[in-house]
């Protein structure tokens, strides 16, 4: 097999896709129903790791029918990209519009994620996002156990 030949096929592929699929305009609201219905599905699937992804990041549109998803590292990538396919058939199927497309790249958010914390250090956390956390634990004299 040479590379022109593999090309040849490629093309001939591309070709044979049929140009009537439907194209009807949809919601982006209606895709992020539907992408996080398929997240479930995948977990009841045993695909843990695909649903983990899938909930944690929203889609960022980029136009009508193009989107962008990030996940976390080079695994996720790679195991999204397996399940990707049977995912964009199935939200092509049920929005009706075959131009869907949707990319995966890994993030380049720097911040650290701590993924263990204490009970002090959630209490703070959360009252760090809460303020009134702190006025409740002084008015009531609470002695939280942390």
């Amino acid at each position: 097999m040479s590379i022109k030949g593999l090309i040849d096929q490629q093309k001939q592929k591309t070709a044979d896709q049929p140009t009537d699929l439907p194209r009807n305009p949809f919601d982006k609201d209606d895709l992020v129903r539907l992408w996080k219905t398929m997240a479930h599905t995948q977990k009841l699937n045993g695909q843990e790791p695909v649903y983990h992804a899938m909930i944690k990041r929203d889609l960022q549109q980029i136009d009508d029918v193009r989107y962008h998803f990030e996940v976390d590292n080079a695994l996720q990538k790679s195991r999204m990209d397996a399940a990707i396919g049977e995912i964009m058939a199935h939200l092509r199927k049920e929005l009706q519009n075959y131009d869907l497309e949707i990319n995966i790249d890994i993030t380049n958010d720097d911040t650290e994620e701590v993924k263990h914390l204490t009970g002090k250090d959630k209490f703070e956390k959360m009252a760090r996002k809460n303020s009134n956390l702190f006025d409740f634990r002084n008015r009531f004299n609470l002695d939280i156990d942390y």
